[in-house]
């Protein structure tokens, strides 16, 4: 099996990767490990390269060593290839992805990571590109496209741009016309947000979908119907503990399913973020692809159940 690290240097405002790829020699360089570490150029240059090293036909894993965009990237160069596993060690901003299992500091040690197993995940279809966690839509996404506004003004670091972001996008005009069609309803109406959803967790901590579960087959629907600025930011702390469902403050505003698939549209190009990678789309086709995922789960790892799925 090799062992291959893919580093993208800017995730995370690339503070820990110079001392991960220190770390990755000093732990393997002595063992009989077949393994290579690479730096990332660009998007593209990750697709590319991980993409190549799935065509070289050997079973091995591909680390994705950044934050949920990265890995989205490494997906979408694997998909298909069995042979071939996807591991995480989180260098990012938000690594929303491994909120989703247990021992979570067990992804930043190398020899965890290597001693690890292949666990069959499912996947978002969304038009032609694929998605590990979730697919969002709505003021979370405008202030992901947003913070490009405030990248030249000297002196704004990663999350002072955020916060800017999402002064800026409040302050814009709220709430999105759509029509979203799935196999269990047809929902027409305008929306501050909308997610579909393979994990729990994005945003950086967000749990819009409490009922979500990596591996059941189902993805999750949240809809949050159009607001008030004021009703927002006073429901905006249930929204990201996964109380949304619970709180009627916010319930009634909310329409919540498991599903399939789904056929979205909008009316006109509109900001979609997957995985925190940014798109413009007028209409989605979504579908899950089940055990599409072979995700490498380091030792000492496990799923997390969503409370639900454990209720019922």
């Amino acid at each position: 099996m090799r062992h291959i690290f893919i580093i993208n240097p800017i995730a995370g405002n690339g503070k820990l990767q110079e001392k991960l790829e220190e770390s990755i020699h000093l732990e393997l360089k002595d063992k009989e490990i077949d393994y290579e570490v690479y730096t990332t150029k660009s998007k593209e240059d990750t697709r590319n390269f991980a993409e190549n090293k799935c065509r070289e036909n050997l079973p091995s894993v591909l680390y994705s060593c950044g934050g949920d965009g990265t890995l989205h990237e490494i997906i979408n160069a694997a998909f298909g290839y069995k042979h071939v596993s996807i591991g995480i060690i989180p260098v990012g901003s938000g690594n929303d992805f491994i909120k989703n299992f247990t021992n979570k500091a067990n992804f930043n040690d190398i020899t965890l990571q290597t001693e690890g197993k292949s666990l069959e995940l499912d996947l978002i279809k969304a038009n032609d590109e694929y998605t590990a966690t979730v697919l969002n839509i709505g003021l979370d996404a405008d202030v992901a496209f947003n913070m490009n506004k405030f990248k030249k003004i000297p002196f704004i670091q990663g999350p002072t741009r955020y916060y800017l972001s999402i002064l800026y996008s409040l302050f814009s005009k709220l709430g999105k016309q759509i029509q979203v069609k799935t196999d269990n309803d047809f929902i027409n109406g305008t929306f501050i947000i909308g997610v579909v959803a393979n994990g729990q967790y994005y945003g950086g901590g967000y749990k819009c979908a409490p009922k979500a579960q990596l591996n059941d087959g189902i993805l999750d629907l949240c809809f949050v119907e159009n607001i008030s600025r004021l009703k927002i930011l006073s429901l905006l702390g249930s929204y990201k503990k996964g109380e949304h469902l619970e709180n009627p403050k916010i319930s009634k505003y909310v329409t919540y399913d498991k599903i399939s698939r789904a056929e979205i549209n909008f009316h006109g190009p509109t900001n979609v973020c997957m995985d925190g990678d940014k798109y413009i789309y007028s209409e989605i086709n979504i579908s899950t692809e089940k055990n599409a995922l072979n995700f490498w789960l380091p030792k000492g790892v496990e799923i997390i159940s969503a409370e639900y799925v454990k209720s019922n």
